[in-house]
Protein backbone atom coordinates (compact mmCIF):
# COMPACT_ATOMS: atom_id res chain seq x y z
CA UNK A 1 0.00 0.00 0.00
CA UNK A 2 2.81 2.26 0.69
CA UNK A 3 4.19 1.71 -2.40
CA UNK A 4 1.10 2.44 -4.68
CA UNK A 5 1.09 5.73 -2.76
CA UNK A 6 4.91 6.73 -3.40
CA UNK A 7 4.58 6.13 -6.98
CA UNK A 8 1.03 7.85 -7.10
CA UNK A 9 2.75 10.66 -5.45
CA UNK A 10 6.10 10.54 -7.69
CA UNK A 11 3.60 10.84 -10.76
CA UNK A 12 1.29 13.69 -9.80
CA UNK A 13 4.50 15.62 -9.02
CA UNK A 14 5.96 14.57 -12.68
CA UNK A 15 3.16 15.36 -13.72
CA UNK A 16 3.35 19.60 -12.34
CA UNK A 17 6.40 19.02 -13.16
CA UNK A 18 5.40 18.68 -17.12
CA UNK A 19 2.91 21.21 -16.80
CA UNK A 20 5.53 23.87 -15.46
CA UNK A 21 7.68 23.14 -17.95
CA UNK A 22 4.54 22.93 -20.95
CA UNK A 23 3.83 26.86 -19.42
CA UNK A 24 4.02 28.77 -23.16
CA UNK A 25 6.31 31.93 -23.09
CA UNK A 26 5.83 35.60 -24.15
CA UNK A 27 8.34 37.11 -26.27
CA UNK A 28 9.25 40.46 -26.13
CA UNK A 29 11.74 41.76 -29.25
CA UNK A 30 13.92 44.70 -29.48
CA UNK A 31 15.23 46.41 -32.75
CA UNK A 32 13.24 44.78 -34.80
CA UNK A 33 10.90 47.49 -37.20
CA UNK A 34 8.88 45.31 -39.54
CA UNK A 35 5.73 43.92 -38.27
CA UNK A 36 5.63 40.47 -40.37
CA UNK A 37 8.94 39.99 -39.47
CA UNK A 38 7.99 40.40 -35.52
CA UNK A 39 5.03 38.42 -35.82
CA UNK A 40 6.68 35.16 -37.34
CA UNK A 41 10.26 35.66 -35.07
CA UNK A 42 7.34 35.33 -32.10
CA UNK A 43 5.42 31.97 -34.15
CA UNK A 44 8.20 30.35 -34.13
CA UNK A 45 9.17 30.75 -30.64
CA UNK A 46 5.56 29.99 -29.44
CA UNK A 47 6.42 26.39 -29.17
CA UNK A 48 8.53 26.60 -26.93
CA UNK A 49 8.17 26.33 -23.06
CA UNK A 50 9.15 27.70 -20.23
CA UNK A 51 12.44 26.03 -18.21
CA UNK A 52 12.14 25.59 -15.15
CA UNK A 53 15.14 28.31 -13.96
CA UNK A 54 15.58 30.98 -15.83
CA UNK A 55 19.08 30.17 -16.95
CA UNK A 56 19.33 29.01 -20.22
CA UNK A 57 21.29 26.16 -21.10
CA UNK A 58 23.80 25.60 -24.10
CA UNK A 59 21.39 23.44 -26.06
CA UNK A 60 18.51 25.77 -25.28
CA UNK A 61 20.01 28.97 -26.50
CA UNK A 62 21.17 27.30 -30.24
CA UNK A 63 17.32 26.18 -30.00
CA UNK A 64 16.44 29.97 -29.97
CA UNK A 65 18.86 31.35 -31.94
CA UNK A 66 17.90 28.45 -35.01
CA UNK A 67 14.75 29.36 -34.73
CA UNK A 68 14.96 32.84 -34.82
CA UNK A 69 17.70 32.59 -38.03
CA UNK A 70 14.99 30.86 -39.57
CA UNK A 71 12.25 33.05 -38.87
CA UNK A 72 14.51 36.18 -40.22
CA UNK A 73 15.37 34.50 -43.49
CA UNK A 74 12.21 33.73 -44.65
CA UNK A 75 11.74 37.53 -44.78
CA UNK A 76 14.62 38.05 -46.04
CA UNK A 77 16.76 38.92 -43.05
CA UNK A 78 20.09 36.77 -43.92
CA UNK A 79 22.27 39.10 -41.70
CA UNK A 80 19.84 39.20 -38.69
CA UNK A 81 21.78 38.72 -34.97
CA UNK A 82 20.83 38.28 -31.49
CA UNK A 83 22.31 40.82 -29.19
CA UNK A 84 21.22 39.07 -26.37
CA UNK A 85 18.59 36.73 -24.62
CA UNK A 86 17.42 36.73 -21.01
CA UNK A 87 13.88 35.25 -19.17
CA UNK A 88 12.14 37.77 -17.35
CA UNK A 89 12.38 36.13 -13.48
CA UNK A 90 9.87 38.62 -12.10
CA UNK A 91 7.04 36.72 -14.48
CA UNK A 92 7.99 32.71 -13.53
CA UNK A 93 10.53 32.84 -16.30
CA UNK A 94 7.23 32.76 -19.29
CA UNK A 95 8.65 35.88 -20.81
CA UNK A 96 11.60 35.78 -22.88
CA UNK A 97 13.17 39.57 -24.07
CA UNK A 98 15.25 39.37 -27.30
CA UNK A 99 17.58 41.97 -28.42
CA UNK A 100 18.62 41.90 -32.20
CA UNK A 101 19.76 42.85 -35.17
CA UNK A 102 17.91 42.64 -37.95
CA UNK A 103 20.63 44.03 -40.53
CA UNK A 104 19.55 45.01 -44.24
CA UNK A 105 16.92 42.84 -45.86
CA UNK A 106 17.89 40.49 -48.74
CA UNK A 107 16.69 42.40 -52.74
CA UNK A 108 15.95 40.52 -55.72
CA UNK A 109 18.43 41.86 -58.12
CA UNK A 110 17.92 39.15 -61.19
CA UNK A 111 14.57 37.01 -61.68
CA UNK A 112 14.77 34.79 -64.83
CA UNK A 113 11.14 33.19 -65.39
CA UNK A 114 10.05 31.03 -68.21
CA UNK A 115 8.10 28.72 -69.47
CA UNK A 116 8.97 26.15 -72.16
CA UNK A 117 7.13 23.37 -74.16
CA UNK A 118 3.24 23.44 -75.45
CA UNK A 119 2.61 25.49 -72.87
CA UNK A 120 4.74 28.51 -73.92
CA UNK A 121 2.14 30.19 -75.69
CA UNK A 122 -0.63 29.46 -73.87
CA UNK A 123 -3.21 31.64 -72.46
CA UNK A 124 -2.75 30.14 -68.70
CA UNK A 125 0.99 30.66 -68.35
CA UNK A 126 0.98 33.80 -70.23
CA UNK A 127 -1.14 35.44 -67.59
CA UNK A 128 1.11 34.23 -64.80
CA UNK A 129 4.59 35.25 -66.33
CA UNK A 130 2.50 38.88 -66.94
CA UNK A 131 1.24 39.25 -63.83
CA UNK A 132 4.21 37.36 -61.65
CA UNK A 133 3.97 38.75 -57.86
CA UNK A 134 7.95 39.03 -57.45
CA UNK A 135 9.47 41.45 -59.24
CA UNK A 136 12.90 43.14 -58.60
CA UNK A 137 14.11 45.63 -56.27
CA UNK A 138 11.70 43.73 -53.93
CA UNK A 139 12.52 41.79 -51.36
CA UNK A 140 13.20 37.92 -50.63
CA UNK A 141 9.96 36.89 -49.02
CA UNK A 142 10.40 33.14 -49.26
CA UNK A 143 6.54 32.34 -48.63
CA UNK A 144 5.28 34.81 -52.01
CA UNK A 145 8.23 32.45 -53.55
CA UNK A 146 6.54 29.43 -52.80
CA UNK A 147 2.68 30.88 -53.68
CA UNK A 148 4.17 31.94 -56.71
CA UNK A 149 6.06 28.46 -57.88
CA UNK A 150 2.63 26.92 -57.32
CA UNK A 151 0.86 29.27 -59.39
CA UNK A 152 2.17 27.11 -62.48
CA UNK A 153 1.17 23.32 -61.10
CA UNK A 154 -2.47 25.03 -60.27
CA UNK A 155 -2.81 26.38 -64.20
CA UNK A 156 -1.07 23.18 -65.31
CA UNK A 157 -3.58 20.83 -63.55
CA UNK A 158 -6.46 23.26 -64.68
CA UNK A 159 -5.63 23.37 -68.62
CA UNK A 160 -4.53 19.54 -68.69
CA UNK A 161 -1.06 19.87 -68.70
CA UNK A 162 -0.19 16.78 -66.68
CA UNK A 163 3.21 16.47 -67.09
CA UNK A 164 4.27 19.19 -65.76
CA UNK A 165 7.49 20.16 -63.97
CA UNK A 166 9.95 22.78 -62.73
CA UNK A 167 13.07 22.09 -64.52
CA UNK A 168 15.03 25.00 -62.89
CA UNK A 169 13.97 26.11 -59.34
CA UNK A 170 16.76 27.79 -57.41
CA UNK A 171 17.41 30.88 -54.97
CA UNK A 172 21.30 32.22 -54.77
CA UNK A 173 21.43 34.53 -51.81
CA UNK A 174 24.37 36.97 -51.53
CA UNK A 175 24.66 37.14 -48.10
CA UNK A 176 27.48 39.98 -48.39
CA UNK A 177 25.83 42.07 -51.31
CA UNK A 178 22.06 41.06 -49.53
CA UNK A 179 21.24 40.21 -53.32
CA UNK A 180 19.27 37.46 -54.12
CA UNK A 181 19.28 35.67 -57.94
CA UNK A 182 16.00 33.57 -58.72
CA UNK A 183 15.71 31.48 -61.69
CA UNK A 184 12.68 29.47 -62.45
CA UNK A 185 12.14 26.83 -65.64
CA UNK A 186 8.64 25.43 -65.72
CA UNK A 187 8.65 22.66 -68.55
CA UNK A 188 5.24 22.21 -69.76
CA UNK A 189 5.03 18.63 -71.82
CA UNK A 190 2.08 17.88 -74.15
CA UNK A 191 -1.46 19.41 -73.63
CA UNK A 192 -3.95 16.34 -72.69
CA UNK A 193 -7.44 16.45 -74.41
CA UNK A 194 -10.45 14.88 -73.85
CA UNK A 195 -10.91 11.51 -74.52
CA UNK A 196 -14.24 9.17 -74.81
CA UNK A 197 -17.33 9.73 -72.74
CA UNK A 198 -17.48 6.25 -70.91
CA UNK A 199 -20.92 5.87 -69.66
CA UNK A 200 -22.43 2.53 -68.36
CA UNK A 201 -24.30 0.54 -71.02
CA UNK A 202 -27.27 -0.12 -68.25
CA UNK A 203 -27.52 3.90 -67.95
CA UNK A 204 -30.89 5.19 -69.24
CA UNK A 205 -30.39 8.76 -69.28
CA UNK A 206 -27.08 7.86 -71.86
CA UNK A 207 -28.94 10.65 -74.34
CA UNK A 208 -29.68 13.39 -71.89
CA UNK A 209 -25.91 12.99 -70.51
CA UNK A 210 -24.35 13.71 -74.48
CA UNK A 211 -27.01 17.06 -74.65
CA UNK A 212 -25.38 18.58 -71.52
CA UNK A 213 -21.47 17.50 -72.59
CA UNK A 214 -20.39 21.39 -73.46
CA UNK A 215 -17.28 19.70 -74.53
CA UNK A 216 -16.15 16.97 -77.41
CA UNK A 217 -13.72 14.72 -77.77
CA UNK A 218 -10.43 16.14 -79.10
CA UNK A 219 -10.90 19.46 -77.16
CA UNK A 220 -8.25 20.96 -75.00
CA UNK A 221 -8.65 19.64 -71.26
CA UNK A 222 -10.24 22.43 -69.39
CA UNK A 223 -11.07 21.38 -65.48
CA UNK A 224 -13.55 24.27 -65.54
CA UNK A 225 -15.41 22.10 -68.32
CA UNK A 226 -15.33 19.50 -66.56
CA UNK A 227 -16.67 21.13 -62.98
CA UNK A 228 -19.36 22.37 -65.49
CA UNK A 229 -20.30 19.21 -66.92
CA UNK A 230 -20.68 17.85 -63.18
CA UNK A 231 -23.00 21.01 -61.98
CA UNK A 232 -25.16 20.47 -64.85
CA UNK A 233 -25.73 16.79 -64.56
CA UNK A 234 -26.53 17.72 -60.96
CA UNK A 235 -29.12 20.53 -62.07
CA UNK A 236 -31.09 17.74 -64.27
CA UNK A 237 -32.87 16.20 -61.79
CA UNK A 238 -32.32 13.10 -63.07
CA UNK A 239 -29.54 11.45 -60.86
CA UNK A 240 -29.37 11.01 -56.84
CA UNK A 241 -25.65 10.91 -56.95
CA UNK A 242 -23.66 11.51 -60.08
CA UNK A 243 -20.00 12.40 -60.70
CA UNK A 244 -18.23 12.63 -63.92
CA UNK A 245 -14.03 11.92 -63.39
CA UNK A 246 -11.25 12.11 -65.65
CA UNK A 247 -9.33 8.69 -65.80
CA UNK A 248 -5.72 9.89 -66.28
CA UNK A 249 -4.55 6.64 -65.45
CA UNK A 250 -6.18 5.27 -68.70
CA UNK A 251 -4.78 8.39 -70.93
CA UNK A 252 -3.86 7.33 -74.66
CA UNK A 253 -2.28 9.74 -76.98
CA UNK A 254 -2.69 12.28 -74.76
CA UNK A 255 -6.36 12.07 -74.65
CA UNK A 256 -7.80 11.64 -70.92
CA UNK A 257 -11.40 8.91 -71.03
CA UNK A 258 -13.72 10.71 -68.52
CA UNK A 259 -16.08 8.21 -67.33
CA UNK A 260 -19.96 9.55 -65.43
CA UNK A 261 -20.86 6.96 -62.66
CA UNK A 262 -24.54 7.75 -62.10
CA UNK A 263 -27.50 6.87 -59.41
CA UNK A 264 -30.44 7.68 -60.91
CA UNK A 265 -33.00 8.99 -58.32
CA UNK A 266 -35.98 6.79 -57.52
CA UNK A 267 -39.29 6.67 -59.69
CA UNK A 268 -41.47 8.57 -57.40
CA UNK A 269 -40.38 11.61 -54.70
CA UNK A 270 -42.15 13.25 -52.69
CA UNK A 271 -41.94 16.39 -50.51
CA UNK A 272 -43.45 18.30 -47.73
CA UNK A 273 -42.42 21.63 -46.47
CA UNK A 274 -43.87 24.58 -44.42
CA UNK A 275 -43.00 28.29 -44.14
CA UNK A 276 -44.48 31.54 -43.04
CA UNK A 277 -44.31 35.11 -43.68
CA UNK A 278 -46.48 38.05 -41.82
CA UNK A 279 -48.04 38.87 -46.24
CA UNK A 280 -49.25 35.09 -46.37
CA UNK A 281 -49.81 33.58 -42.89
CA UNK A 282 -48.22 30.07 -42.65
CA UNK A 283 -48.11 27.77 -45.63
CA UNK A 284 -48.04 23.74 -46.77
CA UNK A 285 -46.60 22.89 -49.54
CA UNK A 286 -47.17 19.44 -51.14
CA UNK A 287 -45.20 18.01 -54.06
CA UNK A 288 -44.75 15.14 -56.55
CA UNK A 289 -42.40 14.48 -59.24
CA UNK A 290 -41.45 11.56 -61.40
CA UNK A 291 -37.90 12.02 -62.88
CA UNK A 292 -38.05 9.74 -65.54
CA UNK A 293 -41.65 9.11 -67.73
CA UNK A 294 -39.50 7.16 -70.06
CA UNK A 295 -36.24 6.71 -72.08
CA UNK A 296 -37.03 10.28 -73.79
CA UNK A 297 -35.97 12.23 -70.19
CA UNK A 298 -39.86 13.32 -70.26
CA UNK A 299 -40.91 14.25 -66.66
CA UNK A 300 -43.58 15.04 -64.38
CA UNK A 301 -44.76 16.62 -61.78
CA UNK A 302 -47.59 18.02 -59.58
CA UNK A 303 -47.68 20.72 -56.84
CA UNK A 304 -50.17 21.90 -54.19
CA UNK A 305 -49.41 25.46 -52.26
CA UNK A 306 -52.02 26.56 -49.51
CA UNK A 307 -52.05 29.08 -47.43
CA UNK A 308 -55.19 30.85 -45.82
CA UNK A 309 -55.67 33.78 -49.02
CA UNK A 310 -54.33 31.86 -51.50
CA UNK A 311 -54.56 27.86 -52.53
CA UNK A 312 -53.09 26.36 -55.57
CA UNK A 313 -52.39 23.15 -57.55
CA UNK A 314 -50.76 22.39 -60.48
CA UNK A 315 -49.86 19.51 -62.92
CA UNK A 316 -46.54 19.86 -64.99
CA UNK A 317 -44.98 17.75 -68.02
CA UNK A 318 -41.89 18.59 -69.48
CA UNK A 319 -40.43 17.13 -72.51
CA UNK A 320 -36.46 17.80 -73.48
CA UNK A 321 -35.32 19.33 -76.90
CA UNK A 322 -31.94 19.33 -77.06
CA UNK A 323 -30.46 19.98 -72.90
CA UNK A 324 -33.06 19.07 -70.22
CA UNK A 325 -31.56 22.36 -68.13
CA UNK A 326 -31.98 25.00 -70.76
CA UNK A 327 -33.76 23.80 -73.64
CA UNK A 328 -37.25 22.36 -73.06
CA UNK A 329 -41.33 22.49 -73.64
CA UNK A 330 -43.71 21.79 -70.89
CA UNK A 331 -47.12 21.99 -70.59
CA UNK A 332 -48.86 22.99 -67.39
CA UNK A 333 -52.72 22.52 -66.29
CA UNK A 334 -52.97 24.04 -62.61
CA UNK A 335 -55.76 25.63 -60.91
CA UNK A 336 -56.03 28.84 -58.45
CA UNK A 337 -58.05 30.45 -55.44
CA UNK A 338 -57.32 33.98 -54.13
CA UNK A 339 -59.53 35.14 -51.27
CA UNK A 340 -57.90 38.28 -49.70
CA UNK A 341 -57.76 41.92 -49.55
CA UNK A 342 -61.23 42.74 -51.09
CA UNK A 343 -60.53 40.23 -54.08
CA UNK A 344 -62.43 36.70 -54.54
CA UNK A 345 -60.91 34.74 -57.25
CA UNK A 346 -60.86 31.20 -58.96
CA UNK A 347 -58.96 30.71 -62.14
CA UNK A 348 -58.57 27.60 -64.07
CA UNK A 349 -55.39 27.90 -66.72
CA UNK A 350 -54.01 25.56 -69.28
CA UNK A 351 -50.16 27.11 -70.17
CA UNK A 352 -47.46 25.92 -73.19
CA UNK A 353 -44.29 27.03 -72.69
CA UNK A 354 -40.72 26.54 -74.38
CA UNK A 355 -37.68 27.64 -72.08
CA UNK A 356 -34.31 28.27 -73.78
CA UNK A 357 -31.08 30.15 -72.65
CA UNK A 358 -28.34 32.23 -74.63
CA UNK A 359 -24.76 31.44 -75.11
CA UNK A 360 -23.64 32.33 -71.76
CA UNK A 361 -26.24 30.39 -70.43
CA UNK A 362 -27.17 33.24 -67.77
CA UNK A 363 -30.45 34.96 -69.20
CA UNK A 364 -33.74 32.38 -69.16
CA UNK A 365 -35.94 33.14 -72.49
CA UNK A 366 -39.43 31.51 -72.04
CA UNK A 367 -42.03 31.88 -74.82
CA UNK A 368 -45.72 31.05 -73.23
CA UNK A 369 -49.79 30.83 -74.48
CA UNK A 370 -51.96 30.73 -71.76
CA UNK A 371 -55.44 29.86 -71.75
CA UNK A 372 -56.96 30.96 -68.82
CA UNK A 373 -60.78 31.56 -67.27
CA UNK A 374 -61.24 33.51 -64.07
CA UNK A 375 -64.84 34.14 -62.16
CA UNK A 376 -64.02 37.26 -60.08
CA UNK A 377 -65.31 39.36 -57.65
CA UNK A 378 -62.96 42.83 -56.76
CA UNK A 379 -64.51 44.98 -54.00
CA UNK A 380 -68.46 44.98 -54.40
CA UNK A 381 -68.01 45.07 -58.16
CA UNK A 382 -70.71 42.71 -59.83
CA UNK A 383 -69.49 38.91 -60.58
CA UNK A 384 -67.18 38.87 -63.72
CA UNK A 385 -65.94 35.60 -65.45
CA UNK A 386 -63.28 36.14 -67.89
CA UNK A 387 -61.26 34.07 -70.79
CA UNK A 388 -58.10 35.09 -71.70
CA UNK A 389 -55.83 33.18 -74.63
CA UNK A 390 -52.39 35.14 -73.26
CA UNK A 391 -49.40 34.54 -75.68
CA UNK A 392 -46.45 36.31 -73.78
CA UNK A 393 -42.38 36.43 -73.54
CA UNK A 394 -40.42 36.28 -70.43
CA UNK A 395 -36.69 37.34 -70.01
CA UNK A 396 -34.88 36.65 -66.87
CA UNK A 397 -31.38 36.56 -65.48
CA UNK A 398 -30.75 34.99 -61.50
CA UNK A 399 -27.18 34.60 -59.71
CA UNK A 400 -26.01 34.42 -56.59
CA UNK A 401 -22.92 33.51 -54.77
CA UNK A 402 -23.09 33.06 -50.44
CA UNK A 403 -25.39 29.68 -50.26
CA UNK A 404 -28.16 30.53 -48.32
CA UNK A 405 -26.31 33.38 -46.72
CA UNK A 406 -26.27 35.29 -49.94
CA UNK A 407 -23.65 37.82 -49.95
CA UNK A 408 -23.59 38.61 -53.68
CA UNK A 409 -26.39 38.38 -56.30
CA UNK A 410 -28.88 40.10 -58.78
CA UNK A 411 -32.22 39.52 -60.68
CA UNK A 412 -33.71 40.93 -63.91
CA UNK A 413 -36.98 39.90 -64.51
CA UNK A 414 -39.32 41.09 -67.08
CA UNK A 415 -42.95 39.76 -68.53
CA UNK A 416 -45.09 40.90 -71.72
CA UNK A 417 -48.61 39.56 -72.21
CA UNK A 418 -50.93 40.70 -74.46
CA UNK A 419 -54.80 39.37 -75.20
CA UNK A 420 -57.26 39.89 -78.24
CA UNK A 421 -60.69 39.99 -78.44
CA UNK A 422 -60.04 38.83 -82.04
CA UNK A 423 -59.09 35.91 -80.92
CA UNK A 424 -60.77 33.93 -77.80
CA UNK A 425 -60.40 36.53 -75.15
CA UNK A 426 -63.37 38.63 -74.31
CA UNK A 427 -61.45 41.43 -73.72
CA UNK A 428 -57.94 43.36 -75.27
CA UNK A 429 -55.26 43.87 -73.13
CA UNK A 430 -51.48 44.18 -73.15
CA UNK A 431 -49.54 44.00 -69.52
CA UNK A 432 -45.55 44.14 -68.92
CA UNK A 433 -44.08 43.64 -65.53
CA UNK A 434 -40.47 44.45 -64.41
CA UNK A 435 -38.35 43.67 -61.38
CA UNK A 436 -34.64 43.85 -60.96
CA UNK A 437 -33.50 43.23 -57.07
CA UNK A 438 -29.26 43.95 -56.71
CA UNK A 439 -27.56 42.91 -53.22
CA UNK A 440 -23.79 43.57 -53.01
CA UNK A 441 -21.21 43.35 -50.59
CA UNK A 442 -18.35 46.15 -49.50
CA UNK A 443 -16.37 43.90 -46.90
CA UNK A 444 -18.93 43.01 -43.95
CA UNK A 445 -21.33 46.17 -45.02
CA UNK A 446 -23.87 44.69 -47.32
CA UNK A 447 -26.40 46.91 -49.66
CA UNK A 448 -29.65 45.34 -51.02
CA UNK A 449 -31.72 47.49 -53.85
CA UNK A 450 -34.66 46.64 -55.58
CA UNK A 451 -37.26 48.55 -58.27
CA UNK A 452 -40.59 46.79 -59.54
CA UNK A 453 -42.61 48.64 -62.04
CA UNK A 454 -45.49 47.79 -64.19
CA UNK A 455 -48.07 49.07 -66.77
CA UNK A 456 -51.42 47.59 -67.93
CA UNK A 457 -53.64 48.81 -71.16
CA UNK A 458 -57.19 47.25 -71.99
CA UNK A 459 -60.37 48.39 -73.38
CA UNK A 460 -62.80 47.11 -70.23
CA UNK A 461 -60.68 47.41 -67.09
CA UNK A 462 -63.83 45.42 -64.84
CA UNK A 463 -63.36 42.59 -67.26
CA UNK A 464 -59.68 42.36 -65.91
CA UNK A 465 -59.11 39.42 -63.54
CA UNK A 466 -57.87 40.21 -60.20
CA UNK A 467 -54.67 38.63 -60.35
CA UNK A 468 -53.56 40.65 -63.66
CA UNK A 469 -54.16 43.92 -61.81
CA UNK A 470 -51.72 45.96 -59.57
CA UNK A 471 -51.51 46.06 -56.03
CA UNK A 472 -48.16 46.62 -53.50
CA UNK A 473 -47.47 46.39 -50.22
CA UNK A 474 -46.36 44.50 -47.61
CA UNK A 475 -42.91 42.17 -46.72
CA UNK A 476 -41.54 42.30 -50.72
CA UNK A 477 -42.43 45.72 -51.61
CA UNK A 478 -43.67 48.87 -49.49
CA UNK A 479 -43.47 47.74 -45.86
CA UNK A 480 -45.41 49.97 -43.19
CA UNK A 481 -48.36 48.72 -44.48
CA UNK A 482 -50.50 45.32 -44.97
CA UNK A 483 -49.89 42.87 -47.64
CA UNK A 484 -50.97 44.26 -51.07
CA UNK A 485 -53.33 46.96 -49.60
CA UNK A 486 -51.93 49.91 -51.56
CA UNK A 487 -53.93 50.33 -54.57
CA UNK A 488 -57.31 52.05 -55.56
CA UNK A 489 -60.15 51.79 -53.76
CA UNK A 490 -63.94 51.83 -54.32
CA UNK A 491 -65.94 54.60 -52.74
CA UNK A 492 -68.48 53.65 -49.65
CA UNK A 493 -72.03 55.13 -49.50
CA UNK A 494 -70.38 58.14 -47.14
CA UNK A 495 -67.90 58.62 -50.43
CA UNK A 496 -64.70 57.18 -48.12
CA UNK A 497 -62.59 54.96 -49.18
CA UNK A 498 -63.67 51.75 -48.98
CA UNK A 499 -62.25 48.05 -50.82
CA UNK A 500 -59.53 47.59 -52.98
CA UNK A 501 -60.41 47.38 -56.95
CA UNK A 502 -56.70 47.45 -58.25
CA UNK A 503 -54.65 49.10 -60.61
CA UNK A 504 -53.00 50.04 -64.42
CA UNK A 505 -49.56 50.71 -62.96
CA UNK A 506 -46.71 49.71 -60.40
CA UNK A 507 -44.16 51.48 -58.97
CA UNK A 508 -41.87 50.04 -56.01
CA UNK A 509 -38.45 51.15 -55.53
CA UNK A 510 -36.14 50.19 -51.83
CA UNK A 511 -32.80 50.32 -50.88
CA UNK A 512 -31.45 48.40 -47.33
CA UNK A 513 -28.20 48.57 -45.13
CA UNK A 514 -27.22 45.83 -42.92
CA UNK A 515 -23.75 45.18 -40.82
CA UNK A 516 -23.34 42.01 -38.76
CA UNK A 517 -23.44 42.57 -35.19
CA UNK A 518 -22.84 38.78 -34.26
CA UNK A 519 -21.97 35.54 -35.90
CA UNK A 520 -25.39 34.66 -36.93
CA UNK A 521 -27.33 38.39 -36.69
CA UNK A 522 -27.32 41.58 -38.98
CA UNK A 523 -29.04 44.18 -38.11
CA UNK A 524 -30.53 46.61 -40.82
CA UNK A 525 -31.87 49.84 -41.78
CA UNK A 526 -34.18 50.19 -44.85
CA UNK A 527 -36.44 52.46 -46.88
CA UNK A 528 -39.19 52.22 -49.38
CA UNK A 529 -41.26 53.77 -51.77
CA UNK A 530 -43.88 52.79 -54.17
CA UNK A 531 -47.70 53.02 -54.90
CA UNK A 532 -50.16 51.11 -57.59
CA UNK A 533 -52.53 53.76 -59.30
CA UNK A 534 -54.49 53.97 -62.40
CA UNK A 535 -51.98 56.93 -63.97
CA UNK A 536 -48.42 56.46 -63.10
CA UNK A 537 -46.97 57.85 -60.01
CA UNK A 538 -50.47 59.16 -59.14
CA UNK A 539 -50.20 58.08 -55.39
CA UNK A 540 -46.84 57.44 -53.58
CA UNK A 541 -46.28 55.78 -50.11
CA UNK A 542 -42.92 55.52 -48.44
CA UNK A 543 -41.84 53.93 -45.43
CA UNK A 544 -38.42 53.93 -42.90
CA UNK A 545 -37.17 51.33 -40.66
CA UNK A 546 -35.25 48.81 -38.79
CA UNK A 547 -34.69 45.09 -38.77
CA UNK A 548 -32.70 42.30 -38.03
CA UNK A 549 -32.30 38.74 -39.72
CA UNK A 550 -30.99 35.73 -38.18
CA UNK A 551 -29.06 32.81 -40.20
CA UNK A 552 -31.12 29.87 -38.93
CA UNK A 553 -29.95 26.28 -39.40
CA UNK A 554 -32.64 26.19 -42.18
CA UNK A 555 -31.64 29.77 -43.95
CA UNK A 556 -32.23 33.73 -43.27
CA UNK A 557 -35.30 34.66 -41.21
CA UNK A 558 -35.61 38.53 -41.03
CA UNK A 559 -37.51 40.24 -39.15
CA UNK A 560 -38.13 44.34 -39.89
CA UNK A 561 -40.42 47.09 -38.05
CA UNK A 562 -41.79 49.71 -41.04
CA UNK A 563 -43.46 52.83 -40.30
CA UNK A 564 -45.64 53.76 -43.33
CA UNK A 565 -46.43 57.21 -44.70
CA UNK A 566 -47.55 59.15 -47.60
CA UNK A 567 -50.90 59.62 -49.78
CA UNK A 568 -51.91 56.44 -48.53
CA UNK A 569 -52.21 57.28 -44.90
CA UNK A 570 -50.06 56.34 -42.04
CA UNK A 571 -49.45 52.45 -40.10
CA UNK A 572 -46.73 50.98 -38.58
CA UNK A 573 -46.27 47.45 -39.00
CA UNK A 574 -44.27 44.33 -37.83
CA UNK A 575 -42.96 42.11 -41.05
CA UNK A 576 -41.50 38.31 -40.85
CA UNK A 577 -40.20 36.61 -44.07
CA UNK A 578 -37.79 33.47 -44.49
CA UNK A 579 -35.18 32.96 -47.36
CA UNK A 580 -32.60 34.14 -49.20
CA UNK A 581 -33.48 38.20 -49.85
CA UNK A 582 -32.77 37.32 -53.46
Amino acid sequence: MFKKLKNAWFLSFLLVLACRQAVAIDVSLEGVDDSDLETNIAAHLSTLSAPADCNLSVDEQITIENKVTEAGRAFGYYNLSIDSIAYNSSEKCSSLKLKLETGPQVKITQLNVIVTGDGKEDEGFKSIINKFPIKKGEPLIHGKYKSAKSRFDSVALNRGFFDSKFIISEIKVDVEQNSAQIRLEYQTGPRYQFGKLKIPEDQRASELIMQVLPFKEGDPYLASKLGEFNQSLGQTEYFQQVVARPLLGEAEQHQIPIEVVAVSRPRDIFNVGVGGATDTGPRVTLGWQRPWVNSDGHSMSANIYVSEPKQTASVKYKIPIEDPLNNYVSAQLGVKSLYDNDTNSDTISLALQRHWTGEDNEWNKIAFVRLEQSRFQQAETPLQTTTLLIPGFTLSRHRSRGGLDVNWGDLQLVTIETASDAVVSDINLARVTFQTKWLRSIGEHRFLMRAEVGALSTNDFDQVPSDLRYFTGGDQSVRGFAYQSLAPRQFDDDGEDGELLGAKYLNVASIEYSYPVSDEWRAAIFTDVGGASNKPLEKLAYSLGVGASWMSPVGPIRFYLASGHGDYGNSVRFHLAMGPSI
